[in-house]
């Protein structure tokens, strides 16, 4: 991606023609759209057209314009997109789905310079900066006679490859960052975090949909969450189900099982001999409670979750005080040591409320 950067830089303050290839939902007509506002022509018009959006019959026209009467519905005058255009950007997106008629056209408009209006003969010139994009292999349509060769290379002057997503999953956390923090600036879905097992199941996912699709999911779990935190159980089912290896049940081996699974076997804290602590801690005659089931623990929670395990710690931890105090948020305060707003506070972060 830092290729990309570079290249929408240089080619921006340019006049080349730049053809933007991707899968669907890579964000080629952001790429587009980052060139117009940092080129000369930033300050004239710009027009994106989806031209496997329009039908073969009315994508000249669009594009073009027509002369009243030229056919049937053809009631008044139009003006087309490049005319609309002149002296500005136009993008055209899925330039491979473009009929082969509408392509002739299209590099004489490159070449001289002019359109032509259906059922006009006077040519118009137009100063048009093409922009344009396809997630079709253009190379081999060429090949097949259904792309003109000669229109590729008039395209082609400069590419731009976007990578599918998940040939760069390292930037999943900064795009998810970067989603929620929009999200928030318009307040579609409130302020939003996202748990750290939630994002290591999005880091594992493939993408089929590439960035449109995170965005999408984003979304949906956002507005789905219960809590300010986007949690593993927010997230949809069919991509749980994909991963495999993680799902709203368990993140490998949770917290609370491994709690249980010490429990079962380890003597209670009281009967373990332990390290006396020294100075202050000694006056008070407390202890240190490191002993075995505590090392334990702690060796499972590493070896399960790798990160972020005194958030699993805290949440179990909070989890079994409020059971043991049938829910008395004051006296469980009290026990952990918190606030009663803190304790609030991790209630809602850790879905603890049911």
């Amino acid at each position: 991606m830092q290729a990309v950067f570079k290249m929408i830089g240089q080619v921006a303050a340019s006049e080349v023609t730049v053809m933007v290839t991707g899968e669907s939902g890579t964000g080629k007509e952001l790429i587009a759209r980052a060139i117009f506002q940092n080129s000369l022509r930033a300050q004239k018009p710009y027009i994106a057209v989806n031209c496997a959006a329009i039908p073969d019959n009315l994508i000249e026209s669009e594009l073009f314009g027509h002369e009243k009467g030229s056919f049937t519905g053809a009631t008044t005058q139009r003006i087309g997109k490049f005319e609309l255009c002149d002296g500005g950007t136009i993008f055209l997106d899925e330039i491979g789905d473009m009929a082969l008629a509408t392509q002739t056209k299209i590099l004489r408009a490159l070449q001289e310079g002019e359109i032509q209006r259906v059922g006009s003969s006077e040519t118009v010139k137009v100063d048009v900066r093409l922009l344009a994009a396809t997630n079709k292999p253009l190379e081999a349509m060429v090949k097949d006679k259904t792309f003109r060769e000669d229109l590729y290379y008039r395209l082609n002057v400069v590419r731009i490859q976007l990578p599918p997503l998940r040939e760069r999953l390292e930037d999943v956390p900064l795009l998810v960052d970067f989603m929620l923090k929009r999200l928030a600036r318009d307040s579609k879905a409130g302020t939003k975090a996202i748990s750290p097992e939630a994002m290591t199941v999005l880091s594992k996912y493939t993408w089929p949909g590439n960035v449109r699709e995170l965005e999408n999911l984003i979304y949906r779990s956002a507005v789905m969450a219960q809590s300010d935190t986007i949690l593993i159980k927010d997230l949809p089912q069919e991509l749980l189900s994909a991963v495999g290896s993680v799902d709203a049940s368990a993140s490998a081996l949770s917290a609370g099982d491994i709690f249980s699974n010490i429990d079962g076997r380890a003597q209670s804290v009281s009967s373990i001999e332990v390290p006396h602590a020294e100075g202050p801690a000694a006056d008070a005659g407390l202890s240190m409670p490191f002993g075995e089931p505590f090392a334990e623990v702690y060796k499972q929670l590493r070896e399960a979750h790798g990160t972020n395990i005194l958030e699993h710690a805290e949440r179990e931890i909070i989890k079994r005080t409020l059971e043991d105090v049938g829910g008395k948020q004051v006296k469980a305060a009290e026990i952990l040591g918190m606030t009663r707003a803190t304790l609030r506070k991790r209630i809602d972060q850790y879905d603890l409320g049911k």
